[in-house]
């Protein structure tokens, strides 16, 4: 199919400008006499993409070629005398299909190119900015459809253009865990390409070392969430999972980042410069400093790490009850088979799949809403994470990080397997406790230290399970940060529950 040419052409800046102004005469118009008018404390800033036409003389192809849109350069702050907190919210890029083309595609609805800044030197120097929020308008929805994704380096490259920022608040950096649709033709559709996935993060750690000389001194709080955490339980943990740490298209070597997570290696060096970092993201032991006697991060004052029960390099942390553990490392990502194929021999046959699934799974629910997921990764693999526990205490120490006042590591694990485990844990204490085999159960595993306060002695408390614990190692490198003795150490039992608490505020 061809291609439309697609120019999406963003108001004006005076257009832009005009818009606030009306929104202030809005909400000014029905105050009462002697009421304050409105300042610009917090301002959101709608980023609202085209709309994509797909007409019948030139129907849009499934796959999105490389385009360059462009965005007004400059932006003053309408009150010069308020500090500003301006959020920036990502809208959805609609999809328009007449009802009579035949062979109706879905492709276009789930984005694989990532939005980037273009000449970044260009926009302006915004010195009443003290708060960044950046997030998709859709992100608190579990469907993806219509997303425009954002290069995970945007964020830190639009702080380096506010001189006096002291918080950047990302929930959502559009990392996503493939979506076990029953549909083959909805997870050919909804593919996380591992190409991309790979080089992005790769991007990221490149794109930290380029900022970090260029970030103000006054951004002292940072929370950047990769992925969106699961409150449903849709993943298939049975499947492989790609190395997003090997050789990329960009990075041909895997000696630019030594062999390691580029996206650790950044969070560990963004964190030398913080009092508060806030991360969700796959992660390895990279991201903590365990070696060497210095000031490592001496900011730093509250750290929480929320990692995925998988690793970047597509090994994982957690088998099942009875160590199940298939595929235990990732599988290598390759140019022909894992970017975005151009032959149209692809999206034909996604076409025929989509053709022969459509009445089956149409219903009620529809095909969006059938999912087959296995999730029994409860149990930690102790090769795998007692060097990640291990890590995170020798970065606690008060030689590396002399202002901690606190700082958590954990996972959320769930209980979601397939209909075949079901069968096999059926009458087993094995599994997680649950009214039904087939029930989900999330509990939350990891570790917090609370650091000490005057003449006090510090405290670690621990949440993996009333059966497992770390190596020994692990437990005397927590032990050396509250006493030998053990007695400031908490064994905590878990907590079962259908379904995590989100943080619906984050979104809002």
């Amino acid at each position: 199919m061809a291609s439309q040419p697609i120019l999406a052409t963003p108001p004006s800046k005076d257009a832009m400008l005009n818009s606030f102004l009306e929104i202030v005469r809005n909400n000014n118009a029905p105050l009462p006499l002697g009421r304050n008018k409105v300042v610009f404390a917090a301002t959101d800033l709608e980023v609202e993409m085209p709309l994509l036409l797909n007409r019948p003389g030139a129907p849009l192809a499934c796959k999105e070629p490389a385009a360059v849109q462009s965005s007004p350069d400059d932006l003053e702050p309408l009150c010069r005398d308020e500090w500003l907190k301006p959020d920036i919210r990502i809208g959805n890029q609609s999809f328009h299909n007449p009802e009579d083309i035949p062979g109706d595609c879905v492709h276009r609805c789930y984005h694989t190119r990532r939005l980037t800044v273009q000449n970044l030197d260009s926009l302006p120097l915004l010195n009443r900015v003290i708060q960044l929020r950046i997030f998709h308008e859709g992100a608190y929805s579990l469907d993806p459809a219509n997303m425009r994704p954002v290069s995970i380096c945007t964020p830190l490259e639009l702080a380096t253009r506010l001189p006096h920022l002291r918080e950047l608040d990302c929930p959502w950096l559009w990392e996503q865990i493939p979506i076990a649709f029953t549909s083959q033709a909805m997870r050919r559709i909804t593919r996380v390409w591992e190409g991309p996935w790979r080089d992005a993060r790769v991007e990221f750690g490149r794109g930290v070392r380029h900022v970090m000389p260029l970030l103000p001194s006054s951004l002292t709080k940072v929370s950047l969430w990769f992925w969106r955490t699961n409150a449903y339980g849709h993943e298939d943990q049975a499947v492989q999972m790609p190395d997003l740490v090997g050789a990329s298209l960009s990075s041909p070597s895997a000696n630019e980042f030594q062999g390691m997570d580029p996206v650790s290696l950044g969070l560990r060096d963004l964190g030398s410069r913080l009092e508060e970092l806030d991360v969700i993201a796959l992660i390895t032991p990279d991201i903590f400093h365990s070696s060497g006697d210095g000031l490592l991060w001496p900011r730093m004052l509250h750290l929480k790490v929320e990692f995925h029960p998988c690793a970047p390099n597509g090994s994982w942390y957690f088998s099942g009850p009875r160590g199940e553990n298939p595929h235990a490392t990732g599988f290598a990502i390759m140019r022909e088979e894992h970017y975005p194929l151009e032959s149209p021999e692809y999206d034909d046959e996604t076409h025929a799949l989509w053709d022969d699934e459509e009445d089956e799974y149409w219903g009620d629910e529809g095909i969006y809403e059938h999912y087959t997921p296995d999730m029994f990764r409860t149990r930690p693999i102790a090769e795998r994470i007692n060097p990640l526990l291990l890590a995170f205490a020798s970065s606690l120490q008060r030689q590396k990080m002399p202002s901690l006042q606190d700082g958590e590591l954990f996972t959320w694990l769930t209980w979601r397997p397939s209909k075949d485990r079901v069968q096999e844990y059926e009458g087993s204490d094995d599994a997680p406790p649950t009214s039904d085999m087939e029930d989900t159960v999330m509990f939350r595993w990891g570790v917090r230290y609370d650091a000490p306060k005057g003449d006090g002695n510090g405290k670690v408390t621990w949440q993996v399970g009333e059966d497992w614990r770390p190596e020994d190692e692990v437990i005397a490198a927590f032990e050396d940060l509250v006493g030998r003795k053990g007695e400031n150490m908490e064994w905590k039992a878990f907590e079962f529950m259908e379904e995590r608490e989100q943080d619906v505020e984050a979104f809002i």
